[in-house]
């Protein structure tokens, strides 16, 4: 799959999980907020693990426009289709990936901005000093809402709104002029934040803008982390009035805090503040409503949420939004005489994309991918006797492909090596010559076989001077097996050492290769060390 279907897909398939989560929290207007914003974090956690599921799930494709496919028929069966053969393309340089490159850039500018958010609120908190005022009447309640381990109230000149922050460590940021407020309003301001503490909203909310860093180019996205934030806002404060606060006097303490910092940018898009001017009225409508329901989220909501997300997001990442942008690669696999090679194994490599398939030759030497993606794909055909053919094929969406193998017989080599002596030593005696090296071949193909060697002389000046050498040949073996047109492929090699070894190779003898019972010419090549005790 190219990055540009996988992009597609994955906005398809996310668009179709955010508008799940739409149609479910316009189906639960009426029910706890705390309900809603479930709903928007598990949507959001579904959009983050959606791109995974897509790898790991095992895939189904609607095999209607598959069938449909003209699949070439193999030769030799009566067909009057055209064999077109699948030429090799010459190495190239892979184009720029221009729809990742520019996902990733759009995927670093999201990130980045939500880091520096992070960054910012981080080193308010590091500069923000203890408010003693607030400290017991915060210890007080952690303790009765139970909330394990501490959390700490800081005050800060920086702060224009009070906001929660932090995972491991919560911390709570009032504004300086906290000090100042009424007791009633300190209390109600730091139970909201200490329901925010017990709620994990801040991971919730992490969650939601990792989700918006890979969806960026998405627009229902950022209008979904716009939801989350404002139910996250509203099931806090239906919390609060269950806690036994008027809806009329905490509604005022809203009003209070916004007027006291007008309308400037009181809230803060990666932290949880207490208010915001932008949704200010519409939290104000629902803690005046008294036909809205205010419970929070019980086991039995949080795993019906969490099953319809599953059933939702598995089935959706089995099918392939693009199947019907199908292809398929079929050919049949020969040998130099036109034999079939059954068995042969057939390896395609997307050059467009990062799929890799693999299949083997049936009995007919036949070979079929019949669902493969289109795009440009390496192919490669391996077959025990025969050297690697690699070569290239074009498939488009929705038309089959033919692209047969014409493999040839792998090459053989010797190696002798021939041993002198450095004077004044007696005339060395004869060793035995290396056993010859054969490569393993399988199927119809006989490897040629050395029968009759002629040992090459040392030429006695060359010892006496301490000469050494490697004499590397390249010869053709042929039907009868005799070599044919031996050359030395040493470019540095002395020309008397050539020559000996030349005048000995080409007394050698074969028996030649055999191709289905037939002989055939090959190449071999043959290397003769020179060397001295």
């Amino acid at each position: 799959m190219t990055w540009q279907s996988l992009l597609a897909e994955n906005a398809l398939k996310g668009t179709a999980i955010l508008a799940a989560a739409f149609i479910a929290s316009a189906l639960l207007g009426r029910a706890a907020a705390a309900l809603r914003h479930l709903v928007w974090t598990a949507a959001f956690a579904a959009l983050l693990v959606l791109p995974l599921a897509n790898r790991v799930v095992p895939k189904w494709n609607p095999p209607a426009r598959l069938v449909s496919l003209p699949l070439p028929q193999p030769v030799g069966r009566g067909s009057a289709r055209v064999a077109v053969r699948a030429r090799p393309m010459p190495p190239h340089s892979a184009p720029m990936n221009w729809p990742a490159a520019v996902w990733l850039l759009g995927c670093t500018a999201a990130a980045g901005w939500f880091l520096l958010g992070a960054v910012r609120t981080g080193r308010m908190a590091r500069r923000s000093g203890a408010a003693a005022f607030a400290r017991h009447s915060a210890a007080d309640l952690a303790t009765a809402l139970g909330i394990a381990g501490p959390v700490r109230v800081l005050a800060s000149a920086e702060a224009l709104m009070p906001l929660t922050w932090g995972i491991l460590r919560p911390v709570v940021i009032l504004p300086a002029d906290a000090a100042l407020w009424p007791e009633a309003r300190l209390d109600a301001v730091l139970l909201h934040e200490m329901i925010h503490v017990r709620r994990r909203d801040v991971l919730a909310q992490a969650v939601a803008q990792a989700a918006c860093c890979l969806y960026w180019f998405h627009p229902v996205a950022w209008m979904a982390l716009r939801r989350l934030r404002l139910e996250r806002e509203r099931a806090c404060d239906d919390a609060v009035l269950l806690r036994g606060l008027e809806a009329h006097d905490y509604a005022g303490h809203l009003m209070d805090i916004v007027r006291e910092v007008g309308k400037a940018s009181a809230g803060q898009s990666h932290a949880p503040a207490m208010a915001e001017f932008s949704d200010l009225e519409s939290r104000v409508r629902a803690l005046l409503d008294p036909g809205r329901k205010r419970g929070p989220v019980s086991r039995r909501a949080a795993l019906t949420v969490t099953a319809a997300v599953c059933a939702i997001l598995l089935p959706m990442a089995a099918i392939t939004a693009y199947a019907q942008a199908r292809s398929a690669l079929a050919g049949v696999v020969q040998d130099p005489s036109g034999a079939r090679v059954p068995g042969c194994q057939v390896t395609a490599v997307n050059l467009d994309g990062t799929n890799q398939e693999t299949t083997r030759a049936n009995a007919a030497g036949e070979y079929l991918f019949a669902s493969i993606p289109p795009g440009r794909y390496a192919l490669e055909f391996r077959a025990r006797g025969f050297a690697v053919l690699k070569t290239q094929a074009a498939l488009t969406a929705g038309i089959a492909t033919r692209a047969d193998g014409q493999l040839s017989i792998g090459q053989i080599s010797e190696s002798v090596q021939v041993r002198g002596q450095k004077p004044p030593a007696p005339t060395p005696a004869p060793t035995p010559l290396v056993a010859p090296q054969r490569i393993r071949v399988g199927g119809m193909v006989q490897a040629a076989k050395l029968i009759s060697q002629v040992r090459p002389e040392y030429p006695a000046d060359l010892q006496r001077a301490g000469v050494q050498g490697t004499i590397m040949m390249q010869a053709i073996i042929s039907k009868t097996g005799d070599l044919l047109v031996v050359e030395v492929k040493s470019a540095s090699a002395n020309p008397e050492l050539a020559n000996a070894a030349l005048a000995a190779v080409r007394q050698w003898h074969y028996e030649p290769t055999l191709l289905n019972g037939e002989p055939v010419e090959v190449i071999t090549t043959i290397t003769v060390d020179f060397t001295l005790e």
